[in-house]
């Protein structure tokens, strides 16, 4: 892959096929590799990009001096903009912790995004900054146990809490060990990343986004990210909302075809389609 230098940030990233171009934005404890089927559909029309995070294949990790914040994960998004001269309009494809990275990268950037495809953006900040504290107390243990977990290195034991909570409870021990292992190995990251994404946040913070929207969520999903989705939806009604139901949170992976499909047809849809269009029940992908 080729390997951006600048400022002293190395980035590696996948760059495949010519048109308008698109940024394909990561989940945590994963990698650019998480996309490698939706740049085989999209490279046919689109010149990708899929950089790899903080931490992640060749790019430089986050070093802790300092809590990570959304403008230090988004830089790596904004350093290939500029470096590579993408002038727009922009398409941003996210998951994750790396929809929280889109959209601050379209808050950044402005009118030079189009369109933004996200599929459960991990923005827990969102929660006690508007009240909705059940939620905010869910991802907050979950936090408290990423914290105590990675400070001690026990990245087994982090492993466990990570795949239960965004896979389904029982999805550790029905993993193989060299699954497993990878998992931990991928893992030190995720801490940083907490950080930069817990911090409160109120949607409407979320200002200068232009672009328009797909909004993904999973009908078996854990409450907290269900509510993260519906208050970005009451920021940006305009946004088609595409539930997806019998997936999960890691539905990129475990149901590409479904979500792929979804967002080949958005980022691809004419400009001039009608942006009322808010709701659709994905289950014709499924």
């Amino acid at each position: 892959m080729p390997i951006l230098l600048h400022d002293g940030l190395r980035i590696d990233y996948a760059d495949a096929g010519q048109g308008p171009p698109v940024l394909l934005l990561h989940s945590s404890v994963s990698g650019n590799r998480q996309w490698r089927k939706l740049i085989g559909l999209l490279e046919r029309r689109f010149r990708v990009i899929a950089p790899n995070l903080r931490g992640y294949g060749g790019t430089t990790p986050w070093r802790g001096e300092r809590a990570q914040t959304m403008a230090d994960a988004a830089r790596v998004a904004l350093e290939l903009v500029d470096a590579l001269a993408l002038d727009g309009p922009l398409r941003i494809v996210g998951h994750s912790f790396g929809g929280a990275v889109a959209l601050w990268t379209a808050h950044v950037l402005g009118a030079r995004v189009s369109h933004l495809a996200l599929y459960e953006p991990m923005l827990p900040g969102l929660l006690p900054a508007h009240g909705r504290f059940t939620a905010a107390r869910e991802t907050g243990a979950l936090y408290a146990d990423v914290k105590h977990l990675g400070a001690a290195g026990d990245w087994m034991a982090l492993g466990r809490r990570f795949t239960d909570y965004f896979n389904g409870d029982g999805a550790w021990d029905a993993s193989p060990p060299e699954r497993r292992q990878l998992i931990a190995d991928l893992l030190p990251p995720n801490p940083h990343e907490w950080d930069a994404c817990i911090a409160p946040l109120r949607a409407d913070a979320l200002h200068g986004i232009r672009a328009r929207g797909l909004l993904m969520r999973g009908g078996a999903t854990r409450p907290a990210l269900t509510e993260m989705a519906a208050l970005l939806h009451e920021r940006f009604a305009h946004w088609q909302l595409a539930d997806l139901p019998g997936c999960g949170h890691m539905a990129p992976l475990t149901h590409a075809d479904a979500v792929n499909r979804l967002v080949h047809e958005f980022l691809g849809a004419d400009e001039r389609a009608d942006p009322t269009r808010k709701t659709e029940t994905a289950a014709a992908w499924a």
